[in-house]
């Protein structure tokens, strides 16, 4: 019964990875304002490779470097990034730690906790993705002026094309954020990390209703 518990959990954890490969990581609606339709669409770490891989899109430390006139304009957004980024890395050192608790070790109570650990900065990364994207949504930090912010620091073509239709500002092409909300792939890491609790709680349960043999007693010789 050990081996099979070991190798349930084991498997099972191993799951979140083609979940957030193959799976949606986020949802993204938006209003267009130039016409009567809406922008709805979902991406997930495979159609990113293969957006880079057919753009040839170089990723360096230029990519993730941040203006100042960006940063100013995504200021208000910092806090509700950074409590993102920690659920997310909490995430992943999760699954590491269930795999290996499950793989390597017996240690049934250990892994419970893990387990609820796992759900619980999943819970938190939506928790806090949905209040970093509210700051949009609600109109702090129009999706707009981040658009206009980063097309102010750069030669685009979009930049070039809005400027020969005469739009001072892409408010008029982009129009509103409605929906920005993580994907499938958290649900089934949440629905995972669940899982291996529960099933781990019904063996805890198991072995506490066990009856526990009695040690035996090793016979002493009497010296002759």
């Amino acid at each position: 019964m050990k081996a099979l518990y070991r190798i349930v959990a084991a498997v099972t954890v191993l799951l979140t990875v083609p979940a957030f490969y193959f799976m949606k990581l986020c949802r993204i609606v938006i209003d267009l304002g130039f016409v009567d339709a809406y922008f709805d669409d979902a991406f997930s770490v495979e159609d990113i490779i293969n957006l880079i891989q057919q753009h040839g899109i170089e990723l360096n430390e230029e990519t993730f470097t941040l203006s100042e006139n960006l940063a100013t304009v995504l200021a208000p957004m910092k806090a509700p990034a950074i409590a993102t980024l920690v659920f997310l890395c909490l995430m992943v050192l999760m699954v590491l730690a269930v795999f290996i608790c499950s793989a390597f070790t017996n240690a049934k109570k250990v892994n419970l906790v893990f387990s609820v650990l796992g759900a619980v900065s999943v819970i938190g990364a939506i928790a806090s993705f949905n209040s970093l994207s509210g700051v949009i949504i609600s109109g702090e930090v129009p999706l707009s002026t981040i658009i206009n912010a980063l097309l102010a620091d750069s030669s685009s073509a979009i930049a070039g094309i809005a400027a020969l239709l005469g739009a001072g500002s892409l408010v008029d092409f982009v129009g509103e954020l409605i929906i920005c909300q993580l994907g499938t792939a958290f649900n089934a890491a949440l629905i995972i990390f669940i899982a291996i609790a529960v099933w781990t709680a019904s063996f805890i349960l198991i072995s506490l209703g066990e009856p526990k043999m009695p040690k035996e007693k090793k016979s002493r010789k009497k010296k002759s």
